[in-house]
């Protein structure tokens, strides 16, 4: 009896594409190179994966500019997924509320004082 070795099983483009999302700066093994060369597909879709790199690259220095609002709203749509009652309160609403009634703590003290001087003299 003659033993064989056995061929490897070609590369296929779901395989290139398991072995990019493991680890995207890896160089590629040598059968996913060969798998390249020879596959118009993935030559495109190695070129737009490497474009959308540059891309995100790009744009990780950019700053963005994020509504206030924004947490609070997805909150609101996680509560409503989830079929929770959503009883919360908007941030810029808690700090116009927080401010006010810092404003009549301050405005409380104030008379307690003047009371007190007239009081006293």
């Amino acid at each position: 009896m003659r033993s064989e070795t056995p061929t490897p099983t070609p590369l296929t483009c779901v395989d290139l594409l398991d072995e990019l999302a493991a680890d995207p700066d890896a160089v590629l093994a040598a059968p996913a190179r060969v798998h390249v060369a020879e596959c118009l597909r993935c030559q495109a879709e190695m070129a737009n994966y490497r474009r959308l790199r540059r891309s995100l690259r790009a744009l990780a220095g950019t700053p963005v500019a994020v509504d206030p609002t924004l947490e609070h709203d997805i909150q609101l749509v996680l509560d409503a997924h989830d079929g929770r009652l959503s009883r919360r309160v908007p941030g810029y609403a808690a700090a116009t509320l927080g401010g006010l009634a810092a404003a009549a703590g301050v405005i409380v003290l104030a008379t307690r004082q003047r009371r007190g001087a007239r009081l006293a003299g």
